[in-house]
């Protein structure tokens, strides 16, 4: 069974944009020992399981339900899987991140509108793609504004950046610990000179708390990254 690798499109942002064609479910008719075998190549503890029919993902094989069995050549049909878990092919990675992190997958199957397997989607290529839809390593700088959650539209935010000729290459929103009315927006531009964009922003009302360069913002996307995959590998 193959799976066809799609083009990157950081715009799209969809599931099946960032298959992995080497990694592969079980099938019923697989044997514990080749489900152990693929858990330790891959370093995962659970996969899923599809009917070869159909391609449909009927559920999940665990590490615990095959550690100290007495006879590795049974097949898995003998098992009582977990429940499927899998994610639709048009999501967006948002989602797919989603259902990985409130599943504890390393590995999760994307499904047509059939139900049908279509791929797999492992956690490593779904950071990966965050990195891309953040801009992480592209040159630039950041700056950070405080904003009244009343008060926040991105399409007027980005309006008065764009009016001083600087272009919007990532974004990130978070609520402040200390508030819960209001939310801090830290934006990547691609200038290094911010001066002017800060200017306009004050001009608006807008609280600028923080000017950083491009290397804090790496640093803490980075972060951000690390912690999901931290959440990931639970």
């Amino acid at each position: 069974m193959n799976w066809k690798q799609q083009s990157y499109d950081p715009f799209a942002m969809l599931a099946n944009q960032i298959l992995n064609d080497s990694f592969t479910p079980l099938l019923l008719s697989d044997k514990a020992s080749s489900a152990l075998a693929k858990m330790e190549a891959w370093q995962t503890d659970n996969i899923p399981v599809i009917e070869q029919a159909t391609r449909k993902v009927i559920g999940q094989v665990t590490l615990e339900m095959l550690r100290d069995l007495p006879d590795e050549s049974v097949q898995l049909s003998e098992f009582e899987l977990e429940r499927p878990i899998f994610a639709y092919e048009n999501q967006h990675l948002f989602e797919v991140a989603r259902q990985m992190l409130s599943n504890e997958v390393r590995f999760i199957a994307l499904v047509d509108q059939a139900q049908a397997v279509t791929g797999i989607v492992e956690k490593k290529s779904l950071l990966e793609a965050f990195s891309k839809m953040l801009n992480i390593t592209t040159e630039g700088s950041v700056i950070s504004v405080d904003i009244d959650k009343a008060d926040y539209t991105i399409t007027k935010l980005i309006n008065i950046i764009e009016t001083e000729g600087a272009k919007v290459m990532g974004l990130t929103v978070e609520q402040i610990p200390e508030s819960d009315a209001t939310i801090r927006v830290s934006i990547k531009l691609n200038l290094q000179d911010t001066s002017a964009v800060i200017s306009s922003l004050k001009r608006y009302n807008y609280t600028t708390t923080s000017e950083n360069r491009e290397d804090l913002f790496q640093v803490d996307m980075s972060s951000r990254a690390d912690e999901l995959l931290r959440y990931l590998d639970l």
